[in-house]
């Protein structure tokens, strides 16, 4: 008697198809994360850790014959990332496969995969941002995100508009001014460059006014936009369809160790045949942690 055919028989010709629907959403879809979150990889081990120094003050003039002074640098405080697994599935009964519809039914349910996965990382992504101004929610320096005070060697500094505005002109040009005082870990004036501004849906045409303009908005002066002519903002908009507030908006700038998703293991697609139903099974899973170190990377308001 002939041995009788079972779904893992049609692996080799269901798996490809199914990858290649899975791959294509990746391809057809632009990440919105991807456009404020640092992709880097992660250290084998279950979690990441990033310490943040802190250096010296200024030098102080030597009279002569004076011998040199000394200080001491250190860790202000410790970032950990801990990992986490996400991932899904679905199966395909013996009876699709029997019928020879498994191969439709399936093209159609890998795109549904991959765009859960889209999904996590995109709110993952957001709700960093939409957690920034909550108390709950804190970095390795024990604040939110964005805060009035985030803790130096000899102070505190502030990453959050003094007080709180809508998107516009003079609300951008002072947290613009704002950027520019930046300080480090010991109060020394550092030159961080402002990069885009971070706004939900609703702010998204206000914020092609302000960066595009010539002429400043709002107003009747024939006043250069200096937001423009000095082209502060080089990278223009991120616009985060699943912030929850239209009126948050953040400056991203240049801070070397900001928003990042670490990813610990890549996207893993594996698909087997089930020995007790027959039926076919597609998984697909990831392993990442999405964060921050340096809270100088953005700088925001929570808007009125």
């Amino acid at each position: 008697m002939a041995a009788p055919m079972r779904s893992t028989d049609f692996r080799s010709i269901v798996e490809p198809i199914l990858n290649e629907c899975f791959d294509g959403i990746y391809d057809q879809r632009a990440d919105e994360w991807s456009t404020v979150f640092r992709e880097q990889m992660g250290i084998p081990r279950n979690y990441h850790e990033e310490p943040v120094l802190y250096g010296f003050g200024a030098a102080p003039q030597l009279p002569d014959g004076s011998p040199v002074s000394y200080q001491q640098g250190g860790v202000l405080f410790l970032q950990r990332y801990v990992y986490n697994v996400y991932g899904l599935a679905f199966a395909l009964t013996k009876v699709l496969v029997e019928d020879g519809d498994h191969i439709r039914i399936g093209q159609v349910y890998a795109k549904h995969l991959a765009q859960s996965l889209i999904e996590t990382k995109e709110l993952l992504a957001a709700n960093v941002l939409n957690r920034a101004f909550n108390s709950s929610y804190v970095g390795g320096d024990g604040v939110s995100l964005t805060n009035t005070s985030h803790p130096i060697v000899n102070g505190v500094f502030s990453n959050q508009l003094a007080t709180a505005a809508n998107l516009s002109q003079t609300s951008l040009e002072q947290m613009l001014i704002q950027v520019r005082q930046a300080v480090d870990n010991n109060g020394k004036k550092i030159r961080l460059q402002p990069l885009k501004l971070i706004v939900a849906p609703g702010n998204v045409f206000q914020a092609e006014v302000l960066l595009k303009s010539v002429l400043r908005t709002g107003t009747a002066n024939n006043d250069i936009n200096p937001v423009k002519s000095i082209g502060l903002m080089p990278e223009g908009a991120s616009v985060l369809s699943r912030l929850t507030s239209a009126t948050n908006w953040w400056v991203q700038t240049d801070a070397p160790e900001g928003l990042k998703l670490m990813m610990r293991r890549g996207l893993e697609k594996t698909m087997e045949g089930d020995f007790e139903t027959d039926s076919m099974r597609y998984k697909a899973t990831e392993r990442y942690t999405i964060s921050w170190t340096d809270p100088r990377a953005v700088y925001g308001t929570p808007g009125v």
